[in-house]
């Protein structure tokens, strides 16, 4: 369930467990809804809940942090996303583990151009799924320069880790984000568009193409059935990543010229 996953990104002094604290907050506005005379203190008996930790929820129109992030992507339309946006959210997907991370400190999701992937198209890429982006580093010729949200950018990268993209870096990996599947035929040709472009080394002299890649196998193995899937060609994985037929790479439309 992404809702409980997405929660489970923050902490919450109250909680062991931060998805009971959004639970227990909707249960509480639920309360408030049909007691709209009542204060903290009578619902905290109808809740069953101590007053301290609703006080602020009910007096003082806070929230726990859990809950604020959740109603963000759910007004965003990441937590269940569909036709374009579930479409967007992979391809940012593919972008991430292709050329990107997910920031384990603060969760803000940063993707840095390549060869084949420009900084103007990532912008597109975060417009893409609603939010401004920005970039970092351009003043520094000794780091990438790489784009990232200037808004909402650590609710966009919970969302993301929940469904599935890894935090912290993505040299551990061994699957592949859900949303891949989710956002169906053309979410799985957008998520290995972007990260095919990000990963793809050509060789003079050699029809193939090849992914480069430091992940477990099984990523790689992940990769190369994605792409079978997708095109019906060839591609086979590798401790150091994946192997893409030239006919796999032209149904790709990835081709060099």
């Amino acid at each position: 369930m992404i809702v409980a996953a997405l929660a489970r990104t923050y902490n919450h002094p109250s909680y062991e467990d931060p998805y009971e604290a959004v639970r227990d907050y909707n249960r509480v506005v639920e309360a408030t809804a049909n007691n709209p005379n009542k204060g903290s203190t009578a619902l905290s008996t109808i809740v069953e809940l101590p007053r301290g930790r609703i006080r602020a929820w009910v007096d003082e129109d806070g929230m726990p942090d859990a809950a604020r992030g959740v109603m963000l992507a759910q007004r965003h339309g990441w937590v269940d996303p569909d036709g374009d946006m579930s479409v967007a959210l992979a391809a940012l997907a593919g972008h991430l583990l292709g050329g990107g991370s997910i920031a384990a400190k603060n969760y803000v999701p940063s993707v840095a151009a390549g060869r084949r992937v420009s900084l103007d198209e990532l912008e597109e890429v975060f417009r893409d799924v609603g939010v401004h982006p920005t970039r970092r580093h351009e003043e520094f010729e000794s780091r990438a320069t790489e784009v990232l949200p200037a808004t909402h950018g650590s609710v966009l990268g919970r969302t993301l880790a929940a469904w599935g993209c890894p935090v912290g870096g993505r040299a551990t990996v061994e699957t592949l984000p859900t949303i891949v599947d989710h956002a169906g035929e053309a979410g799985q040709a957008g998520f290995l568009d972007a990260y095919v472009r990000h990963r793809a080394v050509d060789y003079p002299n050699k029809a193939t193409s090849r992914l480069h890649g430091q992940q477990p196998i099984a990523f790689h193995q992940a990769i190369a059935d994605l792409i079978e899937q997708v095109t019906n060609e060839h591609a086979s994985a590798g401790d150091r990543g994946v192997t893409v037929s030239a006919a796999a790479m032209r149904a790709l439309n990835l081709a060099e010229p």
